[in-house]
Order: C-alpha cells, then sequence, then structure tokens
C-alpha cells in the first residue's frame, strides 16, 4: 500500500480513503482545496495502484499496516477521516481498533453492516463480470463506467482495472459482506458524520445510516434526496466540499 501526502506535516491531519475500484485522484480536488488547512494523508488501497501488483487481503491487515505509518510519524491524534464507499469500512476499522485516537469521522454511503449468501454471490459476480468487460473495452460497460467514475477520472479508472486481481475483487467482497460496525463501539469524544443517497444502489448505505441513528447519540446523517452511491462525492465535489467545511473548519459556521 502506497501511502501520498500534501500540505504542511505541522497541520492538523486529515486522512481521505477512496473507494473500491477508485482511483487516488477523485481526491484532487478535495486536495486542493484543503491542503492549506490541513496535511493530508491519501492511502491507495492495496489492488489499486496502477502501476504496483498487489493484492488486498483484509482490512485488518491494512488498517495495521495504516496505523504502524501513522504513530510512527505523527503518534495517535488523527483531525478528521473521511472514507468513500469501500474506504468507510477501513475508516470504521480504524476507528475501531482505538490505535489512533479520531476526532471526526465521516462517511459517505459506506456500508457498515453485513451482507450474506445471494446478495454476496450477485455482488461478487457483477464486480468479475463488470471488470473483464472493461478490462476487453466492451463500449457498453465504458459506457456504463461513466456512471460511476467522472469522465476527467477515467483514464487512471481503467489502469486500476486492468492492474487489480480477481483475488483482489473477491477478498474486498469478502471483506466487506462480512463487516459490521461494534455497535456498543464507545464513541468518546468523536463526531460522527455519515452521508447516502436516496437511489435504489443506496440499500446498504441506507442500512448503515439506520445503524448509525440508532446506536451513535449525536451522530449526524443526510439524506441526498435523488441522489446515488456517493453521488455528490464523485461528480460534484462542490457540493460534497460545502457539506464538509463547517465540519471540518468550523470558523466557516
Amino acid at each position: 500500500m502506497e501511502i501520498l501526502e500534501f500540505g504542511d506535516k505541522n497541520k492538523r491531519k486529515l486522512i481521505l480513503i477512496h473507494g473500491f475500484q477508485c482511483p487516488y485522484q477523485i481526491w484532487e480536488e478535495y486536495i486542493g482545496h484543503y491542503k492549506n488547512d490541513f496535511h493530508i494523508i491519501v492511502p491507495v488501497m492495496p489492488g489499486h495502484h496502477p502501476q504496483k501488483q498487489e493484492d488486498f487481503s483484509s482490512f485488518s491487515q491494512v488498517s495495521e499496516a495504516l496505523e504502524d505509518y501513522y504513530l510512527s510519524r505523527y503518534g495517535k491524534e488523527v483531525y478528521a477521516v473521511f472514507g468513500m464507499s469501500m474506504g468507510g469500512v477501513l475508516a470504521a476499522t480504524l476507528w475501531q481498533n482505538g490505535r489512533l485516537h479520531i476526532e471526526k469521522i465521516i462517511f459517505d454511503g459506506s456500508p457498515l453492516v453485513p451482507f450474506k449468501g445471494i446478495v454476496k454471490n450477485v455482488i461478487l459476480r457483477f464486480y468479475l463480470n463488470v471488470t473483464r468487460k472493461t478490462r476487453q473495452r466492451d463500449p457498453k460497460t465504458l459506457a456504463q463506467a461513466e456512471k460511476i467514475c467522472p469522465p476527467k477520472y477515467m483514464h487512471p479508472f481503467l489502469q486500476v482495472i486492468d492492474a487489480m486481481s480477481d483475488t483482489t475483487i473477491r477478498n474486498y467482497i469478502d471483506g466487506i459482506s462480512r463487516f459490521r460496525l461494534r455497535e456498543d463501539l464507545n464513541t468518546g469524544d468523536t463526531k460522527i458524520y455519515y452521508y447516502y443517497g436516496s437511489a435504489f444502489n443506496e440499500m446498504l448505505a441506507k442500512k448503515s445510516a439506520r445503524l448509525i441513528a440508532a446506536h451513535f447519540t449525536g451522530s449526524t446523517v443526510t439524506c441526498f434526496k435523488g441522489k446515488g452511491h456517493c453521488e455528490n462525492t464523485l461528480f460534484h465535489p462542490d457540493l460534497m466540499m460545502k457539506e464538509l467545511d463547517p465540519i471540518l473548519i468550523p470558523s466557516l459556521l
């Protein structure tokens, strides 16, 4: 796993974690917007580096590697972690582990409840099939890809797809399908924010939002009406940053 860093290392730390099969470059506008206020850390999740063959094994393994890296350089204090989709599973794992003290944790469409059996198999077959067709540059599949990845990041997206192994896909889906955020987790002074859309492809996110609202007093849950999975974060960063600014920079309120 490669870990990228941007901005002044003496400033508060903001960790941005991308989603499954999403290139890390989708954070470019966020980095440009926040690098003067924070030191930004962007892990490139295993299996998502365009020039490196690296299989993903488990979220516990990746979280340990990221924690060891962070603790050796900056201590345990983290101002904020923003996890998009699958990235939120890693963010939640970091939170549950307790090795880092996270002041604010932000999820967008993250699957924080498990799914098994038929649902898991359908999702796995979907990703294996779509990945294969994308590698073949099937025109219909590429047209569909533009609905989940902004066109300006299509080149790095295709690089990620070309480099990702079926083993990595299977391990990610397995890890995501088994993950459940602990309901008895002691939040301490950590502030929790959860965003999700109302479209059909947000079914898991809706369940996760209900879990957050039911078990974590003081959390903030926001539904973007009519929006799909991580739609604002991916396609409308200006809108998403308007949501994030008051959270990350309270003086803007």
